[in-house]
Order: structure tokens, then sequence, then C-alpha cells
């Protein structure tokens, strides 16, 4: 079984503060699907790898305000995909009264869209 390392960074990043929901993708690929793991979606592209991830009730699942929500530093996710299942791990940095503080949620879900193995990393900073 062979494991693919793909790193990435996003072009383009957005928090909406009246959805409360954040998103970053690259545009150097081209959407195929998305799978929903547990309000963080993840846009697959036609090679089967992670172009782009929206996590939705982002504040109240990071626990920081809106307002900090809007100024985040940076946003790392980490997608690592077995044949049963992917696991999804995302580290939010954002400046709290000159210092910086992180905090990560996780969620995962089974591997019903048959991705291929491997770990990919998507990463965007402010």
């Amino acid at each position: 079984m062979s494991k693919a390392r793909i790193e990435r960074k996003g072009d383009v990043a957005d928090y909406d503060i009246e959805n409360d929901s954040f998103f970053t993708y690259t545009r150097e690929l081209k959407y195929k699907s998305s799978i929903d793991i547990d309000g963080i979606v993840l846009d697959i592209a036609e090679d089967n790898s992670i172009m782009g991830i929206e996590i939705l009730d982002f504040s109240n699942r990071f626990g920081i305000s809106k307002y900090d929500a809007q100024h985040y530093k940076s946003l790392a996710a980490e997608v690592t995909i077995t044949e049963q299942a992917i696991v999804v791990e995302i580290t939010l940095s954002v400046l709290k009264r000159n210092a910086e503080l992180s905090r990560i949620t996780e969620a995962s879900a089974i591997n019903s869209m048959n991705l291929p193995v491997g770990s990919e990393s998507l990463a965007v900073t402010a």
C-alpha cells in the first residue's frame, strides 16, 4: 500500500461572519465533488486530492468570537486517509492580546468515496 503525501497552500481564503463559515481552496485543481465530515466539508479535485475545505459553525467549533475568527493568523488542515477512514485535524491560530492562541478541532468519517490512501495538508495565512 503506497501512501501519498501532498502539501498545498490555499490560494483563496475567507471567513463569512453572517454564516459563521470559513473556506479555503487552491485554484490549481478542478473541482469534482465534496464530502461533509461533521460540518467540515472537503472539496475533492478530479485527481481525488483535497483541493479545499469549508468549516461550518467556525467560531463555535474553535471556541472563539466571530471578531477573532475574522482576524485569524493562520489555519492548517491535516487530512489523513486510510482505506477505512478519513481523519481531519485543523489547527487555527489567532492573535489575542498580542499573544498567539492556537485551537484544534478534529473530525472523522468512513472513506465511502474510496479516496486514495495518504495524507494531505492545506494551509493558509492571513
